[in-house]
């Protein structure tokens, strides 16, 4: 099985940069354009390693950074900078190499390859298709009809190729509760649509549901 990397930097030359050096590193790699999106990632999949884009970090605007920082602690990471005028790609990784600069072939090769690969996922998720409403709004109004590709006790992930602003909130009525009242979600990560083999669509946590609709979620899965 080949070593899985997961890259943070937005669109543009730096990440192309990046994604060129890694393809040719004989290496699995999965791209998301922001720090807001690392932790829906590392939920859903495993890595032996992430690489981090400095100025997508230094520009996110996540609402949650300690949560973040958290969930990179558990993997091997390299920050990296892109500047075509200064020698291209250069990299510190974290731990007690700081001050050496590293390159993305070093880091893959002596940090990641005998890096078991693990996820943060701490609930297992299970393929349960809910017919769900899915709302931005806690009134119910102008909802959008779709269903679940996943769910666990505490989240799930919902069939969407709408634009959802991450940590945003959200609200689903599910067909299957008996309990029809809005569960709560928070948008933690996203999918776009267009993306090779999988589905678009939102990673969400459950805010609030009623006690009734847990008991039920829990037998169910």
């Amino acid at each position: 099985m080949k070593t899985r990397l997961l890259l943070i930097a937005e669109p543009g030359a730096a990440r192309n940069a990046y994604m060129e050096v890694l393809r040719s590193l004989d290496v699995e790699v999965d791209c998301v354009g922001s720090p807001a999106e690392i932790t829906g990632r590392l939920a859903d999949a495993f890595y032996s390693g992430l690489v981090v884009d400095v100025p997508t970090m230094i520009r996110c605007e996540c609402g949650d950074k300690n949560r973040i920082t958290r969930c990179m602690e558990r993997f091997p990471v390299l920050r990296v900078m892109f500047n075509p005028d200064a020698g291209g790609i250069r990299g510190l990784s974290q731990g007690g190499t700081l001050r050496h600069n590293r390159d993305l072939a070093d880091f893959v090769e002596y940090e990641c390859r005998s890096f078991t690969a693990r996820s943060i996922r701490v609930a297992r998720r299970r393929e349960v298709v809910f017919n769900v409403v899915l709302f931005n709004r806690p009134d119910g109004a102008e909802g959008e009809r779709t269903v679940t590709i996943n769910v666990s006790e505490h989240g799930c992930f919902i069939f969407t190729i709408n634009d959802w602003r991450l940590q945003s909130p959200a609200w689903m009525v599910v067909s299957e509760f008996e309990d029809k009242t809005p569960v709560e979600l928070l948008v933690r990560w996203r999918r776009p649509w267009g993306t090779e083999g999988r589905a678009p669509g939102i990673g969400a946590t459950f805010e609030s549901m009623t006690a009734y609709q847990y008991v039920q979620l829990q037998s169910i899965l």
